[in-house]
């Protein structure tokens, strides 16, 4: 089995609930030291740990799966395609931000595939094969 490390995720659910790491770490049963190890992507999510959380908390074990962060990764390539190529982004460096930045990297997204929508609008206005 791979090692899970959900660093972003972890750390974003703490935040949404509003909590510090020192009382999630009391929730989890442990020290605050290896939750922040965990937040930092220092140490994989363990077994124990995910059992707790999704009792805890409610959520499902597929919120620290890896396969989002593939999506999102495959998305930003998609809408950024021509600022990507120009940028000289690597594809690990998407994959770093969408697995510890997931929200930055959907605001992205966004922002690219309403550019791209933008720019086919300004082609079709400015065609003049397409104006009556």
């Amino acid at each position: 089995m791979s090692k899970t490390y959900a660093g972003a995720r972890l750390r974003r659910l703490r935040e949404d609930r509003g909590m510090s790491q020192a009382e999630l770490a009391r929730t989890l049963a442990i020290s605050p030291s290896y939750l922040n190890q965990m937040e930092h992507d220092a140490r994989p999510l363990t077994v124990p740990v995910l059992l707790r959380l999704t009792e805890a908390f409610g959520v499902d074990p597929g919120f620290f799966s890896e396969r989002d962060t593939s999506r999102l990764v495959a998305d930003l390539r998609e809408a950024l395609s021509g600022e990507l190529a120009a940028a000289r982004v690597s594809p690990s460096d998407l994959a770093d931000l969408a697995a510890r930045m997931p929200a930055v990297a959907h605001v992205l997204v966004d922002l690219g595939r309403r550019n791209q929508r933008l720019a086919e609008r300004i082609a079709d206005a400015a065609d003049p094969r397409g104006s009556d």
